[in-house]
């Protein structure tokens, strides 16, 4: 029952990940980097605190009485994450969707699962779950492949002038791979965490609940790169006004909106680990990674994305989904 459990919830988290960009869509008159100044302060900082103060009040203690060694650790996973975050945008702007979404998103699946795996995990690497794991996170790499390729079909003479120049592609390549390696640290810093998940129990949390112990720090850390990126954006673009004068009630509702769906499937997330077994954090990273990039392509036929596009993508398009699926099925009952 408890996996069934932990199963649930990580796709209720996948869904909700996969969904967070969704209301960015919604907005007026706003560009990218003001709808994500907003979705940065209100999901990163002000739900972040909110939901931790909710579940673990005592949070500051946690802190308080944590080795300065482990704070710092949590604390370089966040910059890091929040650095690869903003790579993620550079990365998919010099790629393009065909080249820069399978190599960043595949390097996020697999090594938040990977490494937290072999460090953590390493006897159970030639075991049968370690088998079923592996073939699981392989067939997650090959459904984004092939969700990407049917996006560059649909969009292909704008993924083919992106990346023509020579230059261009060696510096979007290695921006890409940083993205990929830094954006998996959310799950890498939550596994290497366990020493404040550990005081959290101790300090009476609850076993499901103290994984989130981890994001209040993590986060918080990460959104001051976010941020930064955001304000350097207005400044260089010269659209501050533009954000000022269409900060409408509806602008605000859809960036909290995202924000809520954002952060709150981190939190599930950090209950279905616990509920996943001993392996919770690396099988669940793949199952999130899964579910959640199967929601925003289902999001996209939903809001007519696709309509227009050949048949061969679309056929694409079914064919990711569907490796996508049997990857879950069988990370799944590798556990």
């Amino acid at each position: 029952m408890e996996l069934l459990i932990g199963f649930v919830l990580v796709s209720v988290a996948g869904i909700f990940q996969g969904s967070f960009i969704l209301p960015m869509t919604m907005t007026k008159k706003w560009q990218w980097e003001h709808s994500w100044l907003i979705f940065s302060i209100l999901g990163m900082i002000v739900l972040n605190w909110i939901l931790t103060l909710i579940f673990i009040p005592n949070i500051f203690w946690i802190y308080q009485d944590l080795p300065a060694g482990t704070l710092l650790t949590l604390i370089l996973f966040g910059l890091g994450w929040g650095t690869g975050a903003v790579l993620f945008g550079i990365g998919m702007d010099k790629l393009g969707m065909s080249l820069g979404y399978p190599i960043i998103v595949g390097l996020v699946a697999s090594m938040g699962a990977l490494i937290p795996f072999l460090v953590f995990h390493s006897a159970d690497v030639l075991t049968m779950k370690g088998l079923l794991l592996g073939i699981g996170m392989i067939l997650v790499v090959l459904g984004i492949i092939i969700c990407t390729r049917a996006g560059a079909l649909k969009h292909r003479n704008a993924e083919k002038k992106r990346i023509d120049r020579k230059d261009s592609f060696v510096a979007g390549l290695l921006i890409s791979i940083g993205a990929g390696i830094l954006c998996s640290f959310p799950n890498i810093g939550f596994s290497f965490g366990s020493g404040i998940i550990d005081r959290a129990v101790k300090s009476g949390v609850p076993v499901s609940l103290a994984g989130n112990a981890i994001w209040a720090l993590f986060f918080t850390v990460g959104s001051t790169i976010n941020i930064g990126y955001c304000i350097f954006l207005i400044v260089r673009n010269k659209n501050m006004g533009q954000f000022k004068s269409n900060m409408s009630f509806k602008n605000i509702q859809w960036g909290l909106i995202m924000a809520v769906l954002w952060i709150v499937s981190f939190y599930i997330y950090g209950v279905s680990t616990a509920k996943l077994g001993n392996l919770g954090n690396v099988i669940g990273w793949p199952l999130f990674m899964s579910i959640s990039i199967i929601a925003g392509n289902l999001w996209g036929v939903w809001k007519g994305e696709w309509k227009g596009a050949t048949a061969k993508s679309k056929r694409y398009l079914r064919l990711g989904i569907l490796v996508l699926i049997i990857a879950i099925v069988v990370i799944a009952s590798g556990n």
